[in-house]
């Protein structure tokens, strides 16, 4: 069984643009790489009914339509929450987490799982919503955490990188 290991520091890596392209793994000029990623939870989460007939002691069920989620904690800097005014081909990264959020723009993504952009590595893509955003700091960590969520607008997809 092989094993990912998120421990090389090139694992589970998320890079978000306007297009699928500005979003695509190790596309580090056009996306923006979200540096930090303290934890990640990729979800993907089909919906059920439960019903009961009289016939039968035990319930049944079936699925209906997935409900797809990515959800993260992260370190952010100026430039990643407020945005970065030299990135003008990628309005994600021109406008930052927080306006993107309010803004409710839909976005593209892309989570390395077994490397950075390089041929045969796998990815997850999609696109989504980011909420979720809570930045908190204290005394005693003086830097900005903050929780981050992806909801996706439809299915997630396994990408090979060519």
């Amino acid at each position: 069984m092989a094993i990912i290991n998120v421990t090389s520091g090139n694992q589970a890596i998320l890079t978000l643009g306007n297009t699928a392209p500005n979003a695509a793994t190790g596309i580090i000029t056009n996306g923006i790489q979200i540096p930090f990623v303290q934890d990640i939870t990729v979800n993907a989460t089909p919906g059920t009914v439960r019903y009961s007939t009289l016939d039968s002691t035990s319930s049944s069920a079936f699925t209906t339509v997935n409900e797809n989620g990515i959800s993260l904690n992260i370190l952010v800097d100026e430039l990643i929450m407020f945005g970065n005014s030299a990135a003008s081909t990628n309005s994600v990264a021109l406008n930052g987490l927080l306006p993107t959020s309010i803004a409710k723009t839909e976005v593209f993504f892309s989570v390395a799982v077994t490397g950075t952009g390089n041929a045969g590595d796998i990815n997850l893509h999609g696109k989504g919503f980011i909420g979720g955003l809570a930045p908190s700091a204290s005394i005693d960590g003086a830097v900005w955490l903050t929780p981050m969520e992806i909801i996706v607008n439809g299915e997630l997809s396994k990408g090979i990188e060519t």
